[in-house]
């Protein structure tokens, strides 16, 4: 799982999204870096790990992944989360099979109210714009990788497709 981790509302979302997870595959090795309490609970936090030795762990840990479950919420994907699709995609694009699964919950569902009376409201003016923006760069990597879903449940059910392949 990658996505924000550092808000109380992003604990709550990552907990919901492990159950869920943890639920529909039981016998999976699903890693939420907020379980893994020795670098991200208060003790782990006290502790040292430079830039090189993170992203060290980081790439291990992909290399190990088969499918990214990355949440993309927030008005800015985190940069971690970024990093992680661009390195996912990468070795995807390099013949890995691997998969990329992004979760964008935006709440607005741009994608399913846009309508010409907003537009003309003004709603696509400066400074009115009423429609969530994703990076497109970002997503692309996504969907050139596997599937963008707006909840969990189709997360995963492309996840029990995907995992048919392992």
């Amino acid at each position: 799982m990658a996505g924000p981790i550092f808000a109380l509302g992003d604990k709550l979302r990552n907990d919901y999204f492990y159950k869920k997870l943890t639920e529909a595959f039981p016998t999976a090795n699903i890693y939420d870096p907020l379980q893994n309490t020795d670098i991200n609970g208060v003790e782990g936090k006290k502790k040292f790990a430079d830039a090189c030795m993170v992203a060290d762990a980081d790439n291990a840990r992909l290399d190990e992944t088969d499918i990214l479950i990355a949440t993309i919420d927030g008005d800015v994907v985190p940069a971690g989360t970024s990093a992680e699709i661009g390195v996912m995609r990468e070795k995807i694009r390099r013949g890995d099979h691997k998969y990329i699964i992004g979760i964008c919950t935006d709440t607005r569902q741009c994608y399913l109210t846009h309508s010409k009376e907003k537009d003309e409201g003004g709603a696509s003016s400066l400074g009115n714009q009423q429609y969530s923006y994703q990076n497109i760069y970002v997503t692309g990597l996504i969907l050139q990788s596997g599937v963008l879903v707006s909840n969990i449940d189709d997360a995963i059910a492309a996840l029990k497709e995907y995992a048919k392949e392992f």
